[in-house]
């Protein structure tokens, strides 16, 4: 079991989560783990983030930042897994108890152990209508810029560059660039060393970096003519 965790902490930092090599001992049963629990870093936020990615929730973006969407999947999780509802602030401590349930969960789905193959998504599903032919969407001043928009489906949210933009980093593309640069680097460093999936997960962050580089220039270029 401790091999399945460890192999669970060094793809959650492929996701771009900064996760100490020393910490499988996190794994222990709850009765074992510390009652006061963990301080909610952004490490450990992008870590559950992407714990209740791979247990079929839908917490948003990678981006260590408890939002909305994160609390929301955090509230499912708590309540199907017979947990005291806790919201995720940061700086405050997460229960050890969560944090167990999650690992095992995150565990179970990704490499077929016990529970076996991971839940059908159960995140949250976007505003009706959108893109509906009675809610056309606006012309896009960034129709220069190609992407996939299979990469920018997450869970069972169906992002869109500028929803995903919003949610994780606030509207910033250039933000969004330089945090892409980072996780995309730290990913090509341990690509190798887990696979074909991570090799896929380094592509698609790839292509989504080369989609907000290429919006970051449409946009420094309108701020020239302006």
């Amino acid at each position: 079991m401790n091999s399945c965790f460890a192999k669970v902490r060094i793809l959650c930092l492929l996701a771009g989560l900064m996760v100490p090599v020393g910490g499988v001992t996190h794994a222990q049963p709850a009765a074992a783990a510390d009652d006061q629990g963990e301080l909610a870093t952004r490490a450990l936020v992008r870590e559950i983030q992407f714990m209740l990615r791979r247990s079929g929730f839908d917490p948003g973006p990678l981006d260590g930042v408890p939002r909305q969407l994160t609390n929301a999947a955090v509230r499912r999780f708590e309540d199907i897994q017979g947990l005291p509802v806790v919201e995720l602030r940061l700086g405050a401590r997460v229960p050890s108890e969560l944090l167990a349930r999650l690992r095992t969960e995150a565990g179970r789905a990704m490499f077929g152990t016990a529970g076996g193959a991971a839940a059908a998504p159960r995140g949250i599903s976007p505003p009706a209508g959108e893109g509906s032919p009675a809610n056309p969407p606006p012309p896009d001043r960034f129709s220069a810029c190609p992407y996939d928009p299979k990469d920018f489906h997450i869970g069972a949210n169906r992002f869109t560059p500028d929803s995903f933009l919003k949610e994780g980093f606030e509207g910033s593309t250039a933000r969004a660039v330089a945090s892409l640069k980072q996780r995309l680097e730290e990913g090509r460093q341990i690509a190798d060393k887990i696979g074909l999936s991570a090799l896929k997960e380094v592509q698609r962050q790839a292509r989504v970096l080369q989609y907000f580089e290429c919006r970051l220039k449409v946009e420094q270029a309108s701020a020239k003519k302006g």
